[in-house]
Order: structure tokens, then C-alpha cells, then sequence
């Protein structure tokens, strides 16, 4: 970075450039042409005390340690910052597919990087409690799925706690169907993408849960008809194509009740959408803002 500009008709006895980014760093410079022995006693004494370091302006800031407390944390910063996701996985990285594995290297990781460009990451539970598992500092292992809704199959990636630091270490492929949630992942998959099979999965009135703007406040329920529904489809992150689930260990083993949260990773929006099975049919019966 160019500062300074130094005039040939004159002489400078001393320059010091000062440089503040988020701390203080120093860098000065002293000019070692001396016009009298005043002025060069006095940049003696200076040149005892400066000490010019490289400054690395551009270097990208590791995230705190207390990133690794907390799964949803560390994953922020995995999915956000390249150079900070390959130091965080175990290279050669196994694929299982099935009977076959690959070994993927750091120069490969890019053709099975899955965490570009998604808005929105998922959570699918049964109960109220498992969520509290997101909060759980001693939560060691965690499985990513990135689930295609579309061709019906998923990819783990499981990420473990090595001394300290969350790393991922292994990834699996698998059809949707060998999933415990199999069948409630294929019903969904239709559910987003027919209308007509959406309002015939819909239970009406269908409730919705907000919660009072004060933090003091009772909830807000609210009953929906079939074309509220819809009509507020445009504002809520209700996924399409790929979801991307965390899966922190919570139970799954009801065939018939799931609940799924969607968050924005950068934008805010958030929904829970809660489903039971009625007979052979899933049904959508309550969303919470």
C-alpha cells in the first residue's frame, strides 16, 4: 500500500505509517539520511524501537475456538469459507457407495462439494426434545445428509469430533428408500412439487403458530384454509429440490409423525412444518413461523 510520496527537492528525516484493521498494527519506516547530529541522535533512538513486521492484510481470520462447541456454529463457518473447510477435512476423503468405495483427494473435493450456494439447511425430528440436541456441546458425531429429492438418493457426510475440532471424515451414498425416513422423504418429494397432492395432504383448518412480538407473550394460533396455504408459499423456505439435513443423532423411528425445521443460513427465514400419518396418507397438520 503506497502512502507516502517522497519530494527529490527535499530531504524527510523520519516517515512512520500507521495502520489500523480491526487491531492495531504498526509499521513504520525511518529515513536514514541525516541532516544534523540532533536529528541523527534521535533516529538512533527511534531505530532501537521500531520493528518492521510484514503486514498480512488479506489473510482470512480463523473462526473462534468456541466455533467447535457447537455443530451448527462450525458448520456456518465450513460451508461459508473454503480455505477453512479443506483444513477441516480428513483427506483422503473415503466415499462409500454401496460394495465400492473412492478415495477423494484434495484436488477432487471440488467435484463432490455438495455446501455451495445452499440457502437453507433442515432438521428432521419427531419430537420437541431433539431439537435441544442442536445446543448439545457433547455431541461428538453428526451426519450431513444431502438429500435429492428429485433422483431419490442421499450422501452422508459425517463429520466427527477429533481432539477438539470438528472434522469431516467419511462420506456414504445410498438410495432415499434405506433411509429411516425414507418414506416420509418420497412423500415430501411429491408433496412440493404437485398441487394437487399438496391440498389433498393438507389438513384443514390447518393451524399456524406464531410467536407474540413481545418475548413475554403467549403464542399466536392462527387457522389457515387451503388457499391461505398457497398463498403464502412465496415467503416461506419450503424446499424443493435438495435438502440439506443435520442429523444430530435424534430419535427416528415413528413411521408415523415427522416434524421438519427449515432455517436460512444467512436470511433469516425460518419455518417448522409438522406432518402425522392418517391411514396410509401423510398430512400436513400445523406449521410454526
Amino acid at each position: 500500500m503506497f502512502l507516502g510520496r517522497i519530494d527529490q527537492h527535499f530531504s524527510m528525516n523520519k516517515v512512520i505509517f500507521k495502520l489500523l484493521i480491526s487491531t492495531l498494527v504498526l509499521c513504520a519506516c525511518n529515513d536514514a539520511q541525516q541532516s544534523s547530529s540532533g536529528d541523527a541522535s534521535d533516529d538512533a533512538n527511534d531505530s532501537t524501537n521500531v520493528k518492521v513486521d510484514s503486514l498480512h492484510l488479506f489473510e482470512e481470520v480463523a473462526p473462534p475456538v468456541s466455533a467447535d462447541e457447537l455443530f451448527v456454529d462450525f458448520f456456518f463457518s465450513f460451508v461459508s469459507d473454503v480455505k477453512y473447510q479443506r483444513q477441516r477435512i480428513k483427506f483422503p476423503l473415503t466415499l462409500k457407495d454401496k460394495e465400492a468405495s473412492l478415495q477423494i483427494t484434495k484436488d477432487d473435493w471440488h467435484r463432490f462439494n455438495r455446501f455451495k450456494d445452499q440457502e437453507f439447511y433442515s432438521v428432521i425430528y419427531e419430537r420437541e426434545g431433539d431439537l435441544d440436541l442442536q445446543n448439545d456441546t457433547s455431541v461428538s458425531t453428526v451426519s450431513v445428509q444431502w438429500i435429492d429429492l428429485k433422483e431419490e438418493y442421499m450422501e452422508d457426510f459425517n463429520f466427527r469430533r477429533i481432539n477438539s475440532k470438528w472434522m469431516l471424515t467419511d462420506m456414504e451414498k445410498n438410495d432415499i428408500k434405506s433411509s429411516p425416513n425414507g418414506s416420509f422423504l418420497q412423500f415430501y418429494a411429491k408433496f412440493v412439487t404437485d398441487s394437487l397432492f399438496q391440498s389433498e395432504s393438507i389438513v384443514t383448518p390447518l393451524k399456524m403458530i406464531t410467536p407474540a412480538e413481545d418475548e413475554g407473550g403467549e403464542t399466536i394460533v392462527e387457522e389457515l384454509s387451503c388457499d391461505d396455504w398457497f398463498g403464502m408459499q412465496a415467503d416461506m423456505p419450503v424446499i424443493t429440490d435438495v435438502i440439506v439435513n443435520i442429523d444430530y443423532g435424534q430419535t427416528c423411528i415413528s413411521q408415523n409423525r415427522k416434524k421438519i425445521l427449515m432455517e436460512g443460513v444467512s436470511n433469516g427465514l425460518g419455518v417448522k412444518l409438522k406432518f402425522d400419518k392418517v391411514g396410509n396418507q401423510w398430512k400436513l397438520y400445523e406449521l410454526e413461523n
